[in-house]
């Protein structure tokens, strides 16, 4: 009994043993698990805190700010040319500073050139510091008027609220802008700035790098939970990250957020094709904005930015009010519907612009739309808006129809014609594109010269029809010397017309 009593106790001590040996086992493996997550929260928690650059090609510089505890502005780059420097991205005035400083490191070459991806305070506020030693401030010219309006009311705001780092500061608004596409290129390095589409907003470019492709996004391209949604248009914008993917990006520079690559354009755009798909299909579902807000889920998005979709309530709401926009209810409208069955829908294709004026039945038609528009509140006049963003070939029509009226305002001393006018062009604003805006208005303004009609009450009333980042465009063919008009007029108005 007594060898089978300590036979049973050293099979108890072994079984004990050996729960032993793995309890202290697992608990190895949590402790290595804990130290691994532990580890990299710190290393992600570095990346954070820490601002640094980095040179990806020769003369090639990234520079990715602090975003937490503090957060110091957008990351930016610099491209060290034969003779000069050109800046991606002005920052804040301080952080500009900075930059310079870290420039004057790598190079004595003058910075002659600062590119402004877009508007916001903290890729564009740090201008003045870069024009006081000599650089020209580069922009894409749908960006101007966001810098004349909402980039200056930044900046002010900035006055008060950071009144320390902008104490005794003036805003500088960039002196040139480009269209579609701006090259420096000298032989030894190459950079394009080009307009992709309206996407963090209207005025959004990207700096390329062809021969190390590398490209400079702005906020157009973020990597982590940082993007704003409030001046864009998420629609539009994905198809600016698919013209992304299609350069053959190698590096990726993000506005915000560490280092990438292709797989960072993939991973904003498949972003923001979940969330309207997941959206739109529960407004189809017949949920509410806050019932959406609760119950919203893309586990990607955790994966990728570290936090849950839900808590980027501004995006949400955002793409909520992009697929919930008006036209159902403006075309519910008894004097919409009415316009919208007259005849003329197809536009000025077939005509030559200046033949048959007054008289076609799309010149009826737009005429009835811009009556409609000037009898309209200003939320009515906002769908209106709304309800043709986007539609190129309504915006091309609506572009000839205020030439032709300006033609018929020359020929009658019809000031009705000129309110016409001005309010299709309100609609179209500056959607479709900024010159040809400026000449239709210029046009316009000439007509109403010619005829001796007061047309500055016109113009001034445009600011309650328009958006006012719009409204600056108005301004600019309101104040035109009479030199700019007249050359103006000669360019893009009718032949026939004389001039003294």
């Amino acid at each position: 009994r007594c060898d089978a009593l300590l036979r049973s106790l050293n099979e108890r001590s072994a079984i004990v043993f050996r729960f032993k040996t793995f309890i202290w086992f697992a608990l190895g493996v949590a402790g290595f698990a804990t130290a691994i997550v532990s580890n990299f929260h710190a290393v992600a928690m570095a990346q954070e805190t820490e601002t640094k650059i980095s040179e990806l090609a020769p003369g090639v510089f990234f520079r990715k700010a602090q975003t937490a505890p503090v957060f110091t502005g957008c990351n930016q780059g610099w491209v060290v040319f034969r003779d000069y420097v050109l800046i991606i991205d002005a920052n804040f005035p301080g952080q500009a500073e900075e930059v310079i400083a870290q420039v004057r490191k790598t190079t004595d070459k003058p910075i002659r050139f600062v590119f402004d991806t877009h508007h916001h305070g903290d890729h564009a506020d740090g201008n003045m510091q870069y024009a006081k030693i000599g650089a020209t401030i580069v922009a894409h010219e749908r960006s101007q008027p966001l810098f004349q309006t909402k980039g200056k009311a930044g900046f002010e705001k900035a006055q008060v609220d950071r009144a320390k780092e902008y104490a005794n500061l003036s805003y500088e608004l960039p002196s040139l802008y480009f269209s579609h596409k701006l090259i420096f290129d000298d032989g030894e390095q190459r950079v394009e700035l080009l307009f992709l589409g309206h996407g963090h907003t209207a005025g959004d470019a990207v700096a390329w790098l062809p021969k190390h492709s590398i490209l400079f996004t702005g906020d157009a391209c973020v990597n982590g939970p940082f993007n704003y949604t409030g001046d864009g248009n998420t629609e539009s914008w994905i198809a600016a990250l698919g013209a992304m993917e299609e350069l053959g990006v190698k590096v990726l520079c993000p506005g915000h957020g560490e280092l990438g690559g292709p797989e960072t354009i993939a991973k904003q755009r498949r972003y923001f094709s979940e969330l309207r798909t997941s959206i739109r299909k529960m407004i189809d579902d017949g949920k509410s904005l806050d019932t959406i807000k609760k119950e919203i889920a893309i586990p990607f998005y955790k994966e990728w930015t570290g936090v849950e979709v839900g808590t980027r309530v501004e995006n949400i709401e955002h793409v909520y009010k992009e697929l919930t926009l008006p036209k159902g209810a403006l075309k519910d409208t008894r004097s919409f519907r009415k316009w919208a069955k007259l005849p003329g829908k197809e536009g000025y294709g077939r005509m030559k612009i200046w033949d048959s004026l007054g008289e076609s039945p799309v010149d009826l038609r737009f005429d009835a739309l811009a009556d409609m528009y000037m009898t309209s509140n200003a939320e009515q006049r906002k769908e209106i808006r709304d309800y043709f963003s986007g539609d190129l070939n309504e915006f091309c029509s609506m572009w000839q129809y205020v030439r032709r009226a300006a033609v018929r305002l020359s020929e009658a001393n019809d000031s009705l014609m000129l309110r016409r006018g001005l309010a299709i062009a309100a609609i179209e604003g500056a959607r479709f594109d900024y010159r040809d805006t400026i000449n239709s208005l210029v046009i316009l303004r000439y007509a109403a010269e010619k005829r001796e009609i007061d047309y500055k009450p016109y113009f001034e009333q445009i600011r309650d029809w328009v958006e006012p980042e719009i409204f600056p465009y108005f301004e600019n063919a309101r104040s035109q010397s009479q030199e700019s008009l007249t050359g103006t007029v000669r360019s893009f108005g009718p032949k026939e017309w004389t001039f003294d």
